[in-house]
């Protein structure tokens, strides 16, 4: 296998996985899904063109081809009865918040991916650290940015169900939700990276 397909496997990966399910939820008529399509296969796009650059870790890149597999059989598997991205996993506080739920637990898993990205951008733009200040500017820079894309997406989750008249993605407080779990993410991912160098 060449060094670049063995780098980008697991981006590769995400978009075969993301064709597959554009298709199954093409076939089940659920056009909401693709708002997601048209804004993940560009994303894989740019990740695959800018990876040389910007070196993202392997973490980052399988982070997000499990992110994928996970996200897709949320919103198409039912246990139950229940779609899988409503299901509680531990009930730790209930209504009107129902914590914690699987959709909680990939909104952090999927800033801490992202974060994880992010952080090697700023990383690569800064070059070197010199001081500690430098190191905390690239951790809330990192923070800052993946909090941006994490609102960025909320409003990509609006645009669907104004548009496509459903609520999938749940009210108020799913929404705000989404913004702590995927804060929480980011938090781990910046910890992570930190305490690694």
């Amino acid at each position: 296998m060449k060094e670049k397909t063995k780098r980008l496997f697991p981006i590769y990966l995400s978009a075969i996985i993301l064709a597959v399910f554009t298709i199954y939820f093409l076939l089940r008529g659920n056009l909401e899904f693709l708002v997601y399509a048209v804004t993940l296969f560009p994303l894989m796009w740019i990740i695959a063109r800018t990876d040389n650059f910007f070196d993202y870790s392997p973490l980052a890149k399988w982070g997000f081809a499990v992110w994928m597999i996970t996200h897709m059989t949320g919103g198409s598997l039912y246990i139950g009865g229940t779609r899988l991205y409503d299901s509680i996993i531990i009930n730790i506080l209930g209504a009107p918040f129902y914590i914690l739920r699987y959709d909680q637990v990939i909104h952090a898993f999927c800033y801490f991916v992202i974060t994880l990205f992010i952080y090697s951008i700023v990383k690569k733009m800064s070059e070197k650290p010199k001081t500690k200040s430098d190191s905390f500017l690239i951790i809330l820079v990192a923070f800052l940015a993946s909090m941006g894309i994490s609102a960025l997406n909320e409003v990509v989750e609006l645009i669907a169900v104004a548009f496509f008249n459903s609520a999938g993605v749940g009210d108020y407080y799913n929404n705000a939700l989404d913004l702590v779990f995927n804060g929480i993410g980011a938090i781990i991912a910046l910890f992570f990276m930190h305490r690694k160098g």
